[in-house]
């Protein structure tokens, strides 16, 4: 299946295969996909976890019982369930959410947690977690080498106050470059998420430089 890929594909290559896959197995190839998951070839592994996201309501059965058979399992720091996790977070399977606060004891890099992080808010069950998560963004050592991811999580929380927190980071000089970007960019995709809180970062630095603050 997808080892027939080639190497280096272009982008319409890819879509090629993806749209392949999907019409010539459909769900069926999804315990095949979730095995490629695996793979030691980074680009096989992205392949498998697009075309898996693409099945979109076809798999979200067997997506639930992966992630929950993976979780009870226990295996540390597993790779598979961490991609499955980001699917989900992004298919809006919210019958996940509890196995995924139970997942994050089976990773102990912050890079994994905030994808499972990441996803909890995109299913509405991060609101919890909001108080660790602004601390890694505006105070903790964690800022400094998470904090554009710590952000992107952050703004798929449904809390006014996350607006005035990226101000903060945005003002405080500890991001630049891409990172500052990629702040900015997580601020933007808030608001255009929750147009009310366009006000709040209205009230907050003026409207003459709204724009400086969001990509």
């Amino acid at each position: 299946m997808i080892e027939e890929r080639q190497d280096g594909m272009d982008r319409d290559q890819r879509e090629a295969l993806v749209n392949r896959i999907l019409r010539e197995k459909g769900k069926d190839a999804f315990k095949e996909l979730v095995r490629l998951l695996d793979d030691d070839d980074a680009e096989v592994r992205e392949l498998a976890a697009e075309v898996i996201y693409r099945l979109g309501d076809e798999i979200k059965l067997e997506l639930e019982k992966a992630i929950r058979e993976r979780v009870r399992a226990g295996d540390k720091n597993d790779t598979v369930l961490l991609y499955l996790i980001d699917i989900a977070g992004d298919l809006g399977l919210r019958s996940v959410a509890r196995d995924l606060i139970s997942a994050l004891s089976l990773y102990d890099f912050e890079e994994s947690q905030l994808i499972i992080y990441e996803a909890l808010a995109k299913l509405g069950a991060g609101e919890e977690f909001y108080p660790l998560l602004r601390y890694m963004l505006l105070e903790g050592e964690e800022r400094f080498y998470f904090g554009s991811q710590v952000a992107m999580a952050m703004s798929y929380l449904d809390i006014p106050e996350v607006v005035n927190d990226f101000v903060k980071a945005i003002d405080s000089g500890d991001f630049r470059d891409e990172e500052l970007e990629i702040i900015k960019k997580a601020l933007g995709n808030l608001i255009a998420r929750r147009p009310s809180y366009k006000e709040i970062l209205i009230t907050l630095v003026g409207e003459e430089n709204f724009e400086n603050y969001i990509l």
